[in-house]
């Protein structure tokens, strides 16, 4: 039976490079700081990660954003994640499986790319521009967010022709970022996190 392989990094390790935040973005990412990360960085099976928080699974989140507008995903009921069930989205990302011989930045960003032409098409002369780093998404709070670590990103395109890969799973739209307070509520916890980041919406909760 097949088992799904995932990055994942020891949690005493994560802890000792960064500055812990039980919940919210830890605005401290650089190349030197993912570098040591990823030195520390395992594959293992994602169903055994799933249960052990003594390991945080690696998950690259990337904004898309065109001027003053970003990407906005909702996940409809056919997604696989039930409880992200109609939940709106502003992140781009995935879990990391094994490609070629090295667990790097190029990696990182090679599978921060995969992810996000898995579930968007990029449409005429729509190109990625830039790939900044931001920070890390963390949420101990959360029985899930004990167990992963987002790495987050800004993707910068040419212009706003995107598309929905997967339509019955999801649906998309560009958002100013000025809007984003009409759908805070009924967003998933790192979206909010990163709305907070940006000062657009204060969590309450």
């Amino acid at each position: 039976m097949y088992t799904e392989q995932i990055l994942a990094i020891p949690t005493e390790n994560v802890w000792n490079i960064l500055n812990y935040q039980e919940k919210g973005v830890i605005k401290a990412l650089d190349v030197d700081i993912m570098d040591k990360l990823l030195l520390h960085g395992v594959f293992r099976p994602r169903n055994i990660l799933e249960e052990d928080p003594s390991y945080k699974q690696i998950i690259p989140y990337a904004v898309i954003c065109y001027g003053n507008e970003v990407y906005m995903f909702r996940r409809l009921n056919k997604q696989t994640e039930a409880r992200l069930h109609n939940k709106c989205s502003l992140g781009v990302g995935g879990h990391m499986n094994p490609y070629g011989d090295k667990i790097d930045i190029d990696y990182l960003h090679h599978e921060l790319e995969r992810e996000m032409h898995e579930e968007v098409k990029l449409g005429e002369g729509c190109e990625i521009v830039d790939m900044k780093p931001v920070g890390f998404i963390n949420d101990d709070l959360s029985e899930v967010g004990k167990v992963h670590l987002g790495v987050l990103y800004h993707i910068t395109v040419s212009n706003n022709h995107i598309e929905i890969n997967e339509t019955e799973k999801m649906t998309g739209e560009w958002v100013a970022i000025s809007d984003l307070t009409k759908y805070y509520s009924n967003m998933e916890t790192w979206s909010q996190l990163y709305c907070k980041l940006i000062g657009v919406c204060e969590i309450t909760k």
